[in-house]
């Protein structure tokens, strides 16, 4: 029996559930505020991405999908690591963290392009006022672009962001390739995706090509690879100075664990283009 939430995103108008959802994520945050105003020494907890304190993270709701994500990803990692108030994951907080202790190189970007913008890392942005754009083939967006093929004209971004959409993309090499066309020298292309303890570089086959296929191989059913533990050496590959934003550098408060799944590394990538 499907669950109310399912059915809920399945039966409603688009609009619809896009306006449920804006009033679930107002509330979550007006909560939180009022959380940590009134009982600050019992948050233990910290978010940088919408700013507020709790008293713990929780679990998401992967275990009501077993057809789409792999339960065997998320049996021996950390489950309670979502912020309560905006449901960042691990990952969005040591990008904010970082944001934090470089907030002058990012305010100080001109052009910055979001790819499948983040709720709790657009958050960030817009309490720093910083300008963005976001870009997306399927979803509302401000540009509606193909990474592998933009479109864009040459060198027009000063800082790209793209967290965990180049394992959904069917040429990984051809989108870091556009992304490096479209990045102005010195530009920061900022990056994660899923890393595999037991990958070295990169696991992809292109014989693997139904959901389940993928779903067995990859630990999600539109997952089309999964990197490995060496995979900043795929970008430094396409031309970039890498630098690796470890989550192990990061205070306790904000949780930089692996988790929920087994593949979701407490690790991002400043991709820096070198100058002509």
């Amino acid at each position: 029996m499907p669950s109310a939430k399912k059915l809920f995103f399945k039966m409603c108008p688009r609009s619809m559930v896009k306006t449920a959802v804006n009033v679930v994520n107002r509330g979550r945050l007006i909560r939180g505020q009022l959380e940590t105003a009134l009982s600050p020494q019992k948050a233990k907890h910290f978010c940088p991405c919408c700013g507020s304190k709790s008293k713990t993270f929780v679990a998401g709701s992967y275990a009501d999908y077993p057809e789409r994500f792999n339960p065997v990803r998320y049996e021996n990692t950390k489950q309670d690591v979502l912020c309560p108030v905006c449901r960042s994951l691990p990952r969005h907080r040591i990008l904010a963290s970082w944001c934090d202790n470089h907030k002058e190189l990012v305010q100080k970007a001109d052009d910055i392009l979001y790819f499948a913008p983040e709720y709790s890392m657009t958050l960030w942005l817009r309490r720093n006022r910083v300008s963005y754009k976001t870009a997306d083939l399927y979803k509302e967006a401000d540009l509606k672009l193909d990474i592998q093929a933009t479109g864009l004209p040459d060198e027009s971004y000063d800082m790209i962001i793209c967290n965990h959409v180049l394992e959904h993309v069917d040429d990984f090499r051809a989108a870091l390739k556009e992304i490096y066309r479209i990045l102005r020298p010195r530009g920061s292309f900022i990056c994660s995706f899923p890393m595999d303890p037991k990958v070295e570089f990169i696991d992809e086959d292109p014989s693997v090509q139904t959901p389940e296929e993928r779903f067995r191989r990859f630990g999600q059913d539109d997952h089309k690879r999964v990197f490995g533990m060496k995979a900043n050496q795929l970008l430094t590959a396409t031309g970039f100075s890498v630098e690796i934003i470890n989550g192990a550098d990061y205070p306790e408060k904000i949780m930089p664990v692996v988790g929920p799944a087994d593949y979701d590394m407490n690790i991002l990538f400043r991709c820096v283009k070198p100058t002509k």
